[in-house]
C-alpha cells in the first residue's frame, strides 16, 4: 500500500515541483541574458528619437531636477533630457488616453518652441485614435511656445479631429505638461 501511495500521490508532486523549479531557473537565466540587450536597444531608440526631435543637439544630459505632473493628474513628465550644446530639451510625457497610457516625446528648442512630437507607445484604436498621431496632426504643434487652452476642443490653434477626441485631449495634456516642465526648468541653461 505504501508503494501505491508513493507512485500515485508523492511522485507526481515531486516531478511537478522539479519541472517548476527548472522552468523558473531557465526563465530567470533568459531574462538575465536578454534584459540588458533590451534596455540597451530601448536607450538607443530613445536617443535616436531625441535627435530627430532636436536635430541641432550634439548630445543629451538627463535633467536631475523635479519633474512636472499636470494639475489634472492625467499627464506627467517621465524623463527630461537637455541638449549638451544648450539648443533645447526633449521630455518624455506619459498621459492618459482612450486605450490607456500614451507615451510621447516632445522636443522644445532653447526659445521654448516645440520642434516636434513623437509617439513612442500607445494602446489606442487603430484608425480612430491614431488619426491624431499622424505627422500632419502632430505638426500643428510645431513652433508653438504655449497653447491657448488646456482643452483641445476649445483650442483655436489646433484643428480638432472629430471621433478621436480622447486621444486629441491626451496629446494636448502631454504638450501642456512638457511646456510646463520647460518653464519649471527655467529653459535650458
Amino acid at each position: 500500500m505504501n508503494s501505491n501511495t508513493y507512485k500515485e500521490y508523492i511522485r507526481p508532486v515531486v516531478v511537478l515541483v522539479l519541472i517548476c523549479l527548472v522552468t523558473t531557473g531557465l526563465l530567470a537565466l533568459t531574462y538575465g541574458i536578454t534584459n540588458p540587450i533590451i534596455q540597451k536597444n530601448a536607450k538607443k531608440t530613445a536617443d535616436e528619437n531625441r535627435k530627430v526631435l532636436l536635430s541641432d543637439a550634439t548630445g543629451f544630459d538627463q535633467y536631475k531636477g523635479k519633474l512636472v505632473t499636470d494639475k489634472s493628474g492625467k499627464a506627467h513628465v517621465e524623463d527630461c533630457y537637455t541638449s549638451t550644446n544648450k539648443t533645447g530639451a526633449v521630455m518624455t510625457v506619459v498621459t492618459k488616453s482612450f486605450g490607456g497610457d500614451l507615451t510621447m516625446m516632445v522636443g522644445i528648442d532653447k526659445d521654448g518652441k516645440i520642434t516636434g512630437i513623437k509617439i513612442s507607445d500607445h494602446s489606442d484604436t487603430p484608425g480612430v485614435g491614431t488619426k491624431n498621431m499622424t505627422d500632419e496632426y502632430l505638426g500643428q504643434y510645431k513652433g508653438m511656445s504655449k497653447t491657448s487652452s488646456e482643452n483641445v476642443k476649445q483650442e483655436t490653434q489646433i484643428h480638432y479631429t472629430s471621433g478621436a477626441s480622447v486621444t486629441g485631449q491626451a496629446l494636448q495634456n502631454g504638450v501642456h505638461c512638457a511646456l510646463a516642465q520647460f518653464a519649471a526648468m527655467g529653459g535650458v541653461k
